[in-house]
């Protein structure tokens, strides 16, 4: 796993409409401002194919991804253990936004629109580029096309 630091570029990938992304996360605590894990984008801060935040003094996730609707994330409840890893899943398809703790669903968005599937690469970055890094290790990245 590595750690979180602000604008750190590991890939680029082809985009989809349907797609999934998976991690490993262990948060090593918290930061008194929003800060960011993972970022897939096409433009900086305004792309968010997804991005993935800290609630700002929190272990909370912010999912959020950019469409042409004012439903466009899904925040779980649950706040992420500190020194602990959990698997992350965040699927968008089929007009739904999941997002999964270890196998488990923590939160759905029914009334989510897929957006058209990005023309440019996406750039992968771990830690955003106008948010502070979270304080956390990252790893086992995938971003997954799906039909």
């Amino acid at each position: 796993m590595t750690a979180v630091r602000r604008r750190k570029l590991i890939r680029t990938v082809r985009g989809a409409k349907s797609y999934q992304v998976s991690f490993k996360i262990r948060p090593l605590g918290k930061r008194g401002d929003w800060t960011n894990i993972v970022h897939f984008t096409t433009a900086g801060d305004a792309s968010r194919i997804p991005a993935v935040y800290f609630y700002s003094r929190s272990t909370r996730l912010h999912v959020q991804v950019t469409n042409r609707g004012p439903r466009s994330g899904c925040d779980p409840r649950q706040r992420l253990p500190i020194n602990k890893t959990t698997k992350v899943t965040i699927r968008a398809a089929h007009g739904r936004l999941d997002v999964f703790f270890n196998r488990r669903l923590v939160c759905r968005n029914r009334k989510f629109r897929n957006m058209p599937a990005p023309k440019k690469p996406v750039k992968v970055y771990v830690g955003g580029r106008h948010h502070g890094p979270a304080n956390a290790r990252v790893g086992q990245l995938v971003y997954t096309r799906l039909r």
